[in-house]
């Protein structure tokens, strides 16, 4: 009787083992033999078109218009905060300079979406 009770313990162990084995093998052969258009998975996550500033799109609004204006911080600059510039509310950051709420300040470089500025 012992000896049935181990083979069958022995039995149902290699089925389970094998199950686990076969069905890791299964995965593993699905995801490396995908069909795919070109040699890289990764093309259906990259874009293949260029969005041209030509075409309508732009990234960033352009901000160097306000290249030397003056405005006032509406909010402390630690070094970067809100001024308003020509009634317009600005993200503005100061050349390193702690600046409190009220100052005059003189808008020293426009780069992209980062407006330099200057207290005066």
């Amino acid at each position: 009787m012992l000896g049935l009770q181990f083979f069958s313990f022995s039995l149902i162990f290699y089925v389970v083992f094998m199950s686990v084995v076969l069905g890791i093998a299964f995965i593993v052969y699905i995801n490396t033999h995908k069909p795919t258009k070109t040699k890289h998975g990764s093309d259906d996550l990259i874009l293949s078109e260029r969005q041209q500033n030509v075409s309508g799109y732009i990234s960033t609004a352009d901000k160097s218009k306000y290249l030397g204006a003056i405005g006032t911080c509406s909010t402390d600059l630690r070094p970067s905060g809100t001024v308003m510039v020509e009634g317009q509310p600005l993200d503005v950051v100061t050349e390193g300079n702690f600046l409190k709420q009220g100052s005059i300040v003189k808008i020293i470089n426009v780069d992209g979406s980062r407006i330099l500025v200057r207290q005066i």
